[in-house]
């Protein structure tokens, strides 16, 4: 897999669907999906490798039921921004973060036990406050 051979491949519907096979059960393999949306598995292979490349694919996670997911969001009261991008991209805990607008700064996934969960918190403190939900239930 070399990146400069690497083309920009547009959102199409063999995309979407591929996608979409991997939505539903991510185990398929590369032929399983291409008889699905009728390509060999070579070409959803090199096609999954190029919508990695292009960030469309930015990773795979394993979700179990056990798990509690955490939705923090941080209201910083410094502008360390990437001292604070650091730490959470170092942190196994973080399933996502988003900077974002409007209600907070960040808003972060956290898929810690309790304990994990008050440790990342209080690492938080040096940038500012937060507030934490967490899921009960996935309905979707």
């Amino acid at each position: 897999f070399i990146a400069y051979n690497m083309k920009e491949l547009p959102m199409d519907k063999l995309n979407t669907k591929i996608i979409s096979c991997l939505k539903s059960n991510s185990r398929m393999t590369w032929r399983e999906i291409g008889n699905t949306v009728h390509l060999t598995g070579q070409a959803v292979a090199e096609r999954v490798k190029q919508m990695e490349y292009n960030n469309i694919i930015t990773g795979y996670t394993i979700r179990q039921g056990n798990v509690k997911q955490h939705f923090v969001t941080i209201f910083m009261d410094t502008t360390d921004f990437s001292r604070l991008e650091d730490m959470l991209n170092r942190n196994d805990k973080i399933e996502q973060a988003f900077k974002v607008t409007g209600d907070g700064c960040y808003h972060v996934i956290h898929t810690g036990n309790d304990k994990e969960l008050d440790k990342f918190l209080t690492s938080l403190l040096a940038f500012g406050r937060y507030r934490v939900l967490t899921a009960i239930k996935c309905v979707k």
